[in-house]
């Protein structure tokens, strides 16, 4: 009976140290600010604000031939308009192909239906799933560096050349 009675009390006290050291372990020492807690992306896309030009849902659609198209829009909240004079992806100047000035509150559109703009580059050296570099060069606004993600080109992206 003294074994029993023995293993009782210490399995009592092992159960008491447990409960007093996991007070300490489940601390949330990063508060709410914390910068996994903050993070703003809802999609693949990344975003970027650049003061008055916001950009937004920007990612690469890796094609099959080995190039990239950029997807993704920007758009311009000041009423002095702004150009997009470059592009980079992934340290390649991209074929840039657009008309269309960043006026107040007119975005400009990378892909899909409303598109007025186009960037490509011939060879994009990523594949579907990594990050890459992508810098945006505005005639006013500087410029905006971005580590967009690689997207397949499936699925919703299937019908992007």
């Amino acid at each position: 009976m003294l074994f029993c009675h023995y293993s009782a009390m210490k399995s009592r006290r092992l159960i008491g140290s447990l409960l007093s050291t996991s007070v300490f372990l489940t601390g949330c020492a990063a508060g709410g600010q914390a910068p996994t807690r903050i993070i703003k992306q809802v999609t693949d896309g990344v975003e970027k604000d650049l003061g008055d030009l916001k950009i937004r849902n920007v990612k690469i659609v890796a094609l099959p031939d080995g190039s990239g198209t950029l997807v993704g829009f920007i758009v311009n909240h000041n009423d002095t308009p702004d150009q997009l004079a470059a592009i980079a992806i992934n340290g390649q100047r991209a074929e840039l192909v657009t008309e269309a000035i960043l006026t107040k509150n007119k975005p400009m559109f990378f892909e899909g239906d409303s598109a007025n703009a186009k960037a490509k580059v011939t060879t994009l050296g990523a594949k579907p799933g990594y990050r890459v570099p992508v810098i945006l060069y505005f005639a006013n606004g500087g410029k905006a560096e971005l580590d967009a993600l690689v997207v397949a080109n499936t699925g919703i992206y299937s019908s992007i050349l």
